[in-house]
């Protein structure tokens, strides 16, 4: 090959490499995985079998044990997802190196929509900028 098609190669290549490492967040496919729930820990995290580590539901604020509203919003989680299959989506990983996702339960149904709606938690704008209100 003459070196004007190897020229050719290397900036192709470097134009790839760069674009694979700059490429926004956003654009790139989530990482996800699936399984059973296997632990409701309160009303916005829980554990998922072949998961580790434990999984925060993105955008979803429910109360602390120390609050009112902590018992409701944890029983109402346990009944649509305790032992259910469900598909999750990562968004973040916390400070706490938790998974921070989307959780979906097999009929599509979104975890974390559905204990906003309930009313049992509420959306946490600061990281959602509105998405469940819309």
């Amino acid at each position: 090959m003459t070196p004007f098609v190897w020229t050719i190669i290397a900036l192709t290549a470097a134009v790839l490499v760069l674009w694979i490492f700059s490429t926004p967040k956003g654009l790139q496919a989530p990482e996800t995985f699936s399984g059973r729930v296997r632990y409701v820990v309160d009303g916005d995290s829980l554990y998922i079998d072949g998961h580790r580590p434990q999984v925060r539901l993105w955008g979803v604020d429910a109360p602390e044990q120390s609050e009112s509203g902590f018992k409701a919003a944890t029983d109402y989680l346990f009944l649509i997802a305790q032992s259910q299959p469900v598909t999750c989506q990562i968004v973040d990983r916390d400070r706490y190196g938790r998974s921070v996702a989307r959780c979906f339960l097999s009929d599509g149904r979104e975890v974390n929509r559905l204990m906003i709606e309930s009313g049992t938690a509420r959306e946490y704008r600061r990281f959602t900028k509105g998405f469940y209100s819309r």
